[in-house]
């Protein structure tokens, strides 16, 4: 496979559509999507910081395009009963099958086991994947701005937001704070991994964050690993992050969980950027 990652994946997100449509029409998956009302607070919770002063996001995640299985054996219920047990605001779930070894299924079963909101981590290109999360039981799903044009993004947060699910989008570049910013975004993650290379610079988040417009709410994603990284971010306003490979690597996430928001409790203090 090539170092574009992003291209690779999106390409054949578009071949998946193109075989689930003919499985299921859109049109059905939009009646049931339009008939569920058991949505969980995904942006309310991490609109403010949690009772320690930080809001985890714990991810399901098997396997990367970059570096290959990671937990491959990973059992999403347990984890995601583990992820509430630690103190986790809400879980992501990686549902690409191809390069994450992730499923649909996953984040049905995840939900099942926890009371918390889930977040579906997907490449979200089309109305029918959007259908499709709030069938399966997302709570939100994941809008990255580098795969779409600033019309197609309306149209899909418009979308997401109409059948009561919330959305956080993600950004990389400056050029992508302004259009993200301009859709209208309660939710912003800043991805500090080029998903082009796949290459992490914690410096990312802390730079963009800034950047945001009035009234959005920034969450930190990849590269979070302990609470140094957390306390940084939180100098800089970030209160909410999203963690994943550190905690399917490690022997206790539940206990990194609590190690991570704990990690508030010596931080400087900073101006919420409500």
């Amino acid at each position: 496979m090539s170092t574009d990652f992003l291209a690779q994946i999106v390409k054949q997100k578009g071949r998946e559509i193109s075989q689930a449509r003919k499985v299921i029409a859109e049109g059905r998956l939009m009646e049931l999507a339009r008939a569920r009302s058991d949505f969980r607070p995904f942006f309310e919770t991490l609109s403010r910081p949690g009772a320690a002063g930080v809001n985890i996001i714990a991810e399901i995640k098997r396997a990367s395009p970059s570096k290959g299985d990671i937990r491959p054996d990973l059992d999403a219920p347990k984890t995601a009963a583990r992820y509430e047990q630690g103190g986790a605001a809400a879980v992501s779930v990686l549902t690409d099958a191809t390069y994450f070894k992730g499923s649909l299924d996953d984040l049905k079963a995840a939900r099942c086991a926890c009371r918390l909101p889930v977040l579906q981590k997907e490449f979200i290109i089309s109305r029918y994947q959007v259908y499709a999360a709030a069938t399966v039981g997302a709570d939100a799903i994941l809008l990255i701005a580098r795969i779409l044009t600033a019309e197609k993004l309306n149209q899909l947060y418009d979308l997401c937001r109409d059948l009561g699910m919330d959305a956080l989008v993600e950004i990389h570049t400056v050029q992508d704070a302004r259009i993200v910013a301009a859709c209208g975004a309660r939710l912003v993650g800043i991805n500090n991994r080029n998903l082009t290379t796949f290459e992490t610079d914690l410096s990312i988040a802390r730079d963009l964050a800034s950047r945001l417009a009035p009234g959005q709410v920034p969450v930190a994603a990849s590269g979070i690993s302990g609470p140094t990284d957390i306390r940084e971010n939180l100098a800089c306003g970030i209160f909410n992050f999203l963690v994943g490979e550190s905690l399917v690597r490690a022997d206790d996430p539940t206990q990194l969980i609590r190690e991570l928001t704990g990690a508030a409790s010596d931080a400087p203090l900073f101006d919420q950027r409500m």
